[in-house]
């Protein structure tokens, strides 16, 4: 489903993000991706809903390699679930979920939030299966929960039928029971739907309980890629902090600083 092939990528200031990675994502697996801040996760992430481009190699969806002349189309399999759930705070709960379907709809219909009929029963569909009831669809977002705002979130993730998820550390601004509860569902969801999915994670633990496959980088290079049981405690330490984490002398990525550079950027 997913395929990263001799992929490096390169800023203008010549910081090299990824380093020669190659890997196949299966259909339907749930994979988990670990490392260091600045390692090169989100960079990954990106590269795959077309908002950053390879230096070198391709990147390939479903068979089809994602380009300038293709992105626009394939970007319509892939939804994400972000780290501070990029939800409207003054919208309703069901206006956020039925966000999720914009490319489907005309835009003054969008506009006046004149959403089909099946799409709204979709979207309530999608709020009982993450859990949240019929008193919260008029609720305003801002009224709800850390943990109730990332329902939200992943009931309109799946309003596209997505065939990939990317989750980009969906769990870090939550407790940990909370997030707990929060990848049981995402993972859940993904099997309900047969979605393959690509979750960023920065707790092994997390990553082990949840993860079909787990895949470790760390200054830009595939470090690690196994089963949660091969991801014993001494990986785990020498990731963050022993051998792995020293293995390549480079400098760390700062990819917030890097983002305002969108190759493929969003229409």
């Amino acid at each position: 489903m997913l395929k990263f092939d001799s992929v490096y990528k390169r800023f203008p200031d010549g910081t090299e993000a990824l380093r020669n990675i190659s890997l196949h994502v299966p259909k339907g697996q749930f994979c988990v991706l670990l490392g260091p801040s600045g390692a090169g996760k989100s960079t990954l992430l990106r590269m795959l809903n077309g908002l950053s481009s390879p230096t070198e190699g391709s990147v390939h969806l479903a068979g089809e390699q994602i380009t300038e002349r293709s992105v626009q189309r394939l970007r319509k399999r892939v939804a994400t679930v972000h780290q501070q759930f990029n939800l409207t705070p003054r919208m309703s709960v069901a206006l956020n979920v039925l966000s999720g379907a914009l490319p489907q709809v005309a835009h003054w219909r969008a506009a006046i939030g004149l959403f089909p009929p099946e799409l709204r029963q979709k979207a309530c569909r999608l709020l009982d299966e993450v859990g949240l009831t019929p008193e919260h669809v008029n609720r305003r977002v801002s009224e709800l929960s850390g943990g109730q705002q990332q329902r939200v979130g992943i009931a309109r993730a799946f309003m596209m039928d997505p065939a990939v998820l990317l989750a980009d550390e969906p769990v870090a601004s939550l407790d940990p029971r909370i997030s707990r509860g929060i990848l049981e569902l995402l993972h859940r969801q993904s099997r309900n739907h047969d979605t393959t999915v690509l979750c960023s994670l920065h707790q092994p633990e997390l990553a082990r309980e949840f993860g079909d496959r787990i895949i470790a980088v760390n200054q830009g290079r595939l470090v690690f890629d196994g089963t949660p049981e091969q991801l014993t405690d001494q990986v785990c330490e020498d990731l963050y902090h022993g051998a792995l984490a020293h293995k390549h002398d480079a400098p760390e990525v700062d990819e917030a600083a890097c983002e305002p550079e969108l190759e493929l950027a969003a229409a």
